[in-house]
């Protein structure tokens, strides 16, 4: 069995308990405190309270059911929560795989591949263009105008390009 980390932070407890609410108690087997079961934390780990107010998570395995007039009882399964509902993703209009080609981050034989009617000798040209401007980057497609025996207008209509 792994040696867990118990993690502590200190928050306050509030002043105005009331007297009718039923708590979860448990007894924490490896130290003997009792704690409160606040919830269910992955799937073996508990967010618990101790005496002090302290939220301290453990082992769902080392929690032994504990009743304040009866005392230890016996160890059941592992206290059950209501599971939050996942939230979903958010929709984005930016598809997650862009097949579009990063002219700032494109190698020569990238280019060469993804952009049509364009060789190896071209493809170098561009990336040397790119490596004498400023911060060795595109700033603006119309850069690209400068290399020739490309047709830039079908490229960029063809939305195959960007600069990122």
């Amino acid at each position: 069995m792994p040696i867990i980390k118990q993690v502590v932070y200190q928050i306050q407890m509030p002043n105005n308990e009331t007297a009718g609410t039923t708590t979860k108690l448990f007894q924490d087997e490896k130290t003997g405190k009792l704690v409160e079961f606040l919830s269910k934390f992955d799937k073996e780990f508990a967010k618990v309270r101790d005496a002090a107010g302290n939220i301290i998570y453990v082992t769902l395995e080392q929690l032994i059911p504990y009743h304040a007039e009866k005392g230890r009882l016996a160890k059941i399964a592992a206290p059950m929560t209501i599971p939050e509902p996942e939230e979903k993703p958010p929709v984005t209009a930016i598809p997650a795989e862009d097949i579009r080609l990063n002219m700032n981050a494109a190698t020569a034989e990238q280019i060469q591949k993804r952009l049509p009617g364009v060789g190896y000798t071209t493809a170098k040209r561009i990336v040397e263009l790119r490596m004498s401007l400023t911060g060795e980057r595109f700033s603006n497609l119309k850069q690209l105008e400068n290399i020739p025996r490309v047709n830039w207008e079908q490229v960029i209509k063809e939305d195959l390009i960007f600069i990122g």
